[in-house]
């Protein structure tokens, strides 16, 4: 997910800060801003997210009807991503010496290849026939998950890597997907001064899950809708276009 230096990015965006380094390194070289919330990215404007609710929670009121709340209401609840976790992180050059990143990967914190039961899904956005854009993706099932360009040139896919100069940005909209249970963190790979380096990357000090639990449950806020309806009990949980408003239940 390679996408354009754009130094006003930067200004645009509230709270970098520096992550924590898995080896001795001045945090000056570069700084990080992660995006965990993606419908707040114009990237994933026609995508569906869903998300998996704990399987105790009871909340005492119906979920948010609007994506961007929706997904902050869900994550202040335990909930986690369903199949696909978007993120996208911000990284600024430092240093005078120019930095080199080579690798974008997935630290695995903890992996199981079956999905852990899990409550209720939600989904929101998402318009049919839409394709959505996937600079860098990463499979979290793979032994070692590394990120890799979606888009071939000349019918080949080129290498990760790029070098940052003090000030220069680059954007990453990075798409991870499984179809178990992945607890996991971010590190990149960089090289300073001809030392080879690795920084890991948090959302906010806490690590990323993406689960392919179905839950007991799928509810719905269609393309356009202004109510949620709830979707068939079938394995692949089709949603009809329209319906009446749902009345949640949060139990098995």
């Amino acid at each position: 997910m390679l996408g354009t230096a754009v130094a006003a990015l930067l200004g645009a965006v509230a709270g970098i800060y520096v992550p924590r380094w898995v080896d001795h390194l001045d945090p000056q070289v570069v700084a990080v801003h992660v995006v965990a919330n993606p419908a707040t990215v114009d990237t994933w404007g026609t995508a569906e997210f869903a998300m998996v609710l704990p399987k105790d929670v009871r909340p005492p009121d119906d979920p948010p009807v609007g994506c961007a709340t929706l997904i902050d209401w869900a994550r202040a609840l335990g909930a986690v991503d369903h199949k696909v976790s978007r993120v996208r992180v911000v990284v600024q050059g430092a240093s005078d010496q120019g930095v080199l990143i080579d690798n974008l990967r997935a630290r695995v914190i903890r992996r199981s290849q079956t999905p852990e039961p899990a409550g209720v899904q939600l989904r929101c956005g998402g318009q049919q026939g839409a394709v959505e854009p996937r600079d860098v993706e990463m499979d979290l099932d793979a032994p070692q998950p590394a990120a890799r360009y979606r888009t071939l040139i000349e019918g080949r896919r080129p290498l990760f890597g790029f070098t940052l100069a003090k000030g220069e940005t680059e954007v990453f909209d990075l798409t991870a997907f499984t179809t178990g249970t992945v607890e996991w963190t971010i590190e990149l790979d960089l090289v300073v001064a001809g030392k080879r380096k690795r920084v890991e990357v948090t959302n906010r000090g806490r690590s990323f899950v993406t689960t392919a639990a179905p839950g007991p449950r799928t509810y719905q806020v269609p393309p356009g809708g202004d109510h949620w309806i709830e979707c068939a009990q079938t394995p692949r949980r089709a949603c009809p276009e329209s319906g009446p408003p749902a009345h949640f239940r949060y139990d098995a």
